[in-house]
């Protein structure tokens, strides 16, 4: 049996604390693994083990290199705060920053200025399993309202099992948490744990600024926040342009503002499958069916239920097929 706190090493797994650590992602041909921690009571090191880690996620991007595959993992109970546009300056395409832990304990990222990013300007970037407290911290009394939080301006970069607060108050939100250019085609949202507390107005969770990020997926994301307009808000905006073969599968989307009407609006030459999803709306006037979205675009609709209020169960939205 291993001493507590002494690496161990096993033939074709990496050194761990006294155990295997099998990894949760494929290393490439060339690829190096980087240890991030900070905790109390780790030393600070060079990123090459566990128990000697970096104590910055951009110390440890900075020694990534570009498509080799590397993974940065990030150990439990790590903090960092997001203080300035691009704070990961240092990132380099095909990277994986993955946190380890669960719960609470999961590595935590707060953002404190009104311009702070976590840019995603760079292909192939994964960030999975980190607490992303976009709107500053939870017990905070300071006012800040973040402009976007994660603007996503290449390809194929995933955001998978994440949690994400995005408002914790009147004056403690971020405005659009994730936003995609033209150029951020194959994102991936999935898995993902996304929320604003009552109260905490925002504009939407993920926004296109124009057409052509195509191939995106949303899949087996809770989302749930109050929007600013009641008429027209909505949690998924993806009606800045058309947008092909995007998949939105299997997600719990509840806007909380009252008498909203949408939780997603798709521009009207858009194609792609929505499927298995469960809508949650405010507005008890209008018809489930016809809620849900003002525009489905040319999409291919599954089995998609709308609920107005509680007690009851939802109906297919929109209509079905005749």
């Amino acid at each position: 049996m291993a001493t507590p706190g002494l690496i161990t090493n096993h033939p074709g797994m990496m050194a761990a604390f006294g155990a295997p650590f099998i990894p949760t992602e494929f290393i490439g041909t060339g690829g190096k693994i980087f240890w991030v921690g900070n905790r109390s009571g780790l030393p600070a090191g060079d990123g090459s083990k566990p128990d000697y880690p970096l104590s910055t996620i951009n110390a440890a991007l900075a020694k990534c290199s570009s498509g080799r595959g590397d993974i940065v993992y990030i150990l439990p109970g790590h903090a960092e705060n997001i203080s300035a546009a691009d704070a990961w300056s240092s990132l380099v395409a095909g990277t994986k920053i993955i946190g380890l832990g669960t719960g609470n304990e999961r590595p935590t990222f707060t953002w404190t200025a009104a311009a702070g990013t976590v840019l995603f300007d760079v292909a192939n970037v994964l960030l999975q399993n980190c607490r992303l407290l976009m709107a500053g911290a939870l017990d905070s009394t300071t006012a800040l309202t973040v402009t976007v939080g994660i603007p996503v301006t290449a390809s194929g970069c995933t955001l998978r099992g994440c949690y994400l607060n995005i408002g914790v108050d009147s004056d403690q939100l971020t405005t659009d948490a994730i936003t995609l250019s033209a150029d951020a085609d194959q994102f991936t949202l999935e898995g993902n744990w996304i929320e604003a507390y009552a109260g905490a107005v925002i504009t939407t969770v993920l926004k296109t600024t124009a057409g052509g990020a195509n191939d995106l997926r949303v899949l087996n994301n809770v989302i749930t926040a109050e929007v600013a307009t009641a008429a027209t808000g909505v949690l998924l905006d993806l009606d800045a342009g058309a947008l092909l073969r995007t998949q939105i599968i299997g997600n719990h989307l509840h806007n909380q503002t009252a008498n909203a009407k949408y939780v997603m609006d798709l521009h009207a030459s858009s194609t792609g499958i929505i499927d298995g999803n469960r809508y949650y709306v405010g507005d008890g006037a209008t018809g489930p069916a016809s809620l849900g979205s003002p525009v489905w675009g040319l999409s291919k609709i599954g089995l998609n239920y709308c609920v107005t209020a509680v007690d009851v169960s939802g109906i297919l939205c929109p209509a079905a097929d005749s």
